[in-house]
Formats: structure tokens, sequence, C-alpha cells
């Protein structure tokens, strides 16, 4: 997807997607509150030092098609800069790319077909992942529940992005995910991806979010905290 955050279960590549309304710190807020945040400019998003790995653009351009028409497609791509002309819609798994793209394409998104209310990916978000989902990942990933994988955040992050760090803490019902080192990591457009990820992901395994909430720390930090039953 556009927007897509991927979480790597060890053999199988996930992307998830979904969104949150629980309260939380002054410091951050939910998935609304998020969202209301003021936009940075497209300039300052684009010039984000870092680069992502195609597989957080996967397939984009099909998404966009297949929810909006081609012409939202040109649309989307007309708003991206000039040295972007050639990004592929659907970007090889293991490219790197300016890590400003992921956000600003999602951006684009947002306000060319969905009025302006990032809130609306959500269920775009999650119809796109259950498509795409294999089968034998489904299972896997229910039968091994979210806890173990979102404990690997350490070891995936650096397979994504190639700035910043990640490390998770996890018991039985709740996870504690903190960002931090990557001025990426204070864009409001990827606190709420993250929010969308983490929620879609531990709704996928058969569970369902209680709580959630982001906190920015630092303006190059973010830690996502949930609880799920």
């Amino acid at each position: 997807m556009f927007s897509s955050v991927t979480i790597d279960t060890g053999g199988f590549a996930l992307a998830f997607g979904c969104g949150d309304d629980v309260r939380c710190s002054d410091h951050g807020g939910t998935a609304a509150e998020v969202a209301a945040r003021p936009r940075w400019e497209a300039e300052r998003t684009l010039a984000l030092p870092g680069r992502c790995r195609g597989t957080v653009l996967a397939r984009w351009e099909d998404n966009c098609r297949r929810h909006f028409g081609a012409t939202a497609v040109q649309r989307v791509r007309a708003g991206l800069p000039e040295w972007a002309s050639d990004l592929p819609g659907d970007p090889p798994d293991d490219a790197w790319f300016p890590v400003g793209l992921q956000l600003r394409i999602t951006e684009l998104v947002v306000d060319e077909c969905l009025g302006g209310d990032m809130l609306q990916l959500e269920s775009l978000l999650h119809d796109d992942i259950r498509r795409s989902l294999p089968m034998a990942t489904a299972l896997f990933i229910k039968t091994l529940g979210p806890g173990p994988i979102l404990a690997r955040a350490k070891q995936i992050h650096p397979h994504l992005y190639d700035v910043g760090q990640a490390h998770a803490q996890t018991e039985s019902k709740s996870a504690k995910i903190v960002c931090t080192d990557a001025e990426l990591f204070g864009h409001p457009t990827f606190a709420l991806l993250q929010m969308f990820a983490h929620r879609g992901f531990v709704e996928l395994t058969g569970r369902r979010v209680q709580s959630l909430r982001a906190v920015h720390p630092s303006d190059d930090a973010l830690t996502v905290e949930l609880r799920w039953s």
C-alpha cells in the first residue's frame, strides 16, 4: 500500500493498517489527535534524512488505482517532485528510497482521494492487507500471537529504515515500541502510520486492541504503547 508499515515475522513480510481512538499523554494523542496535528511542509518531509525499503511502498500504485481509479494515480504522481517521477508502482522489496517519499505518497493520496481525512485510510489499508496476506502467513501470525513478533522490533527496523533504532518491551497482552534517534520519528504522518500498523497487526492475530497511544518524548523519538485482549 502507499502508506504501509511492515513487520517482518521471520520469513514473512507483512504490511498492516488500522486506526484508534484511545486517549494518551500531552506529548502524543489518539489517532484522531495525531491526524489533526499540523502537516509538515512537503519540502521538509521530502528532505528528511534516511531511506526506506521498497517493501513499505509495496503495490502503492495498484492499490491506489483499485480504490480510486487511474486518474487518481496520475494526480498523486503529479504531486511528487520531479526527481521521483520514475518511482516504480511496485518498488522492489530490497531497493532503498528516500524515506520522505513514503510519507508524501500517503499524504497525496489522502489529499487527492480522501478529502484530506487521514483517518479514512484505516479501512483501505485493512482491505489491502487482507487481500495480499497469504493464508499460511495469516495462520502463522495468529498462532504465534502479537507479542513474539513485536518483540523483534530491534532486528526488523534496520531492514526497513536506515535511520534511527527501535526496540520493544512486551508482556503477555501489551507492548511498548520505542523508536529513537531519527527526525523521521517526530513526523506526524509517520506516527499515525505506526498507530495504524500496530493495531491492524494485533487484530490480524485474532486479538482486539483495548488501548493504544503514541507519545513523542522528544523531537526525534516516538513511543507506541498498546494493550490487547
